[in-house]
């Protein structure tokens, strides 16, 4: 029996079932007015890190079956074009708009990153790890195998960027007086990625929709920038 509870696929199975179960706990706790701010993967990560911590757990046992949940982000972001499609014609009115946050979005990201690792003198290395950070996940890791990055540094800071933009954007699109559904899904979805799409999900269908879309053409033409100043 022992040697049961012991094997990889016991091992894989624990690590599932414990993402599930936290995240489901997060949820839960999301619904208390303190913590609605909060997206459910920050309080998920920290159960799941506690739990590592304090028992005889180890990351590379969870990792075993959490990677397969990491696997289903490339699913998950194909899925966001079902809100894209329910809104065709909101986005067809609005194309200039999404053409401009796009736009601005990548060239922000993109130099913003080289001015402040210039300034800092940091190096090539850790340039191309963070340089993807406004990008989701699945295509910052791609990014980061292109030019050379360190893909734990590529993942803790697309993770940052997403989980700042969703538990903070609306707030502070708030404070700035920025009402618009349109605008604030521009505004997550070109710098939040994911993270900060799903928080627009339970907010609104039309920040949903323009937060999916614009996070995919980010992706896109940072992918295109990126590779031309590597050449």
């Amino acid at each position: 029996m022992k040697e049961y509870f012991e094997s990889d696929f016991f091992i894989a199975l624990a690590g599932i079932c414990s993402t599930i179960v936290a995240f489901s706990f997060a949820k839960f706790l999301g619904r208390a007015k303190l913590l609605r701010f909060m997206p459910p993967i920050i309080v998920s990560s920290l159960i799941i890190i506690l739990a590592i911590e304090n028992t005889s757990a180890t990351y590379e046992g969870y990792a075993k079956g959490g990677d397969l949940i990491v696997y289903l982000l490339y699913p998950a972001t194909v899925a966001l074009a079902y809100p894209l499609y329910k809104n065709t014609k909101l986005i067809r009115l609005n194309a200039l708009e999404v053409f401009c946050a796009t736009l601005v979005s990548t060239f922000t990201s993109v130099f913003s990153i080289f001015v402040i690792a210039s300034f800092m003198e940091l190096g090539e290395d850790i340039i191309n790890s963070i340089s993807s950070k406004c990008v989701t996940t699945p295509v910052a890791i791609e990014i980061s195998k292109m030019t050379g990055g360190i893909l734990g540094i590529t993942v803790a800071s697309v993770f940052v960027s997403g989980i700042f933009g969703g538990t903070f954007g609306h707030g502070l699109l708030k404070m700035f007086g920025i009402k618009d559904d349109i605008s604030i899904g521009l505004a997550i979805g070109s710098t939040s990625h994911v993270i900060g799409t799903a928080k627009c999900m339970q907010v609104s269908e039309k920040q949903a929709a323009m937060s999916a879309l614009v996070l995919i053409l980010t992706a896109v033409f940072t992918t295109f920038l990126l590779f031309i100043l590597q050449t």
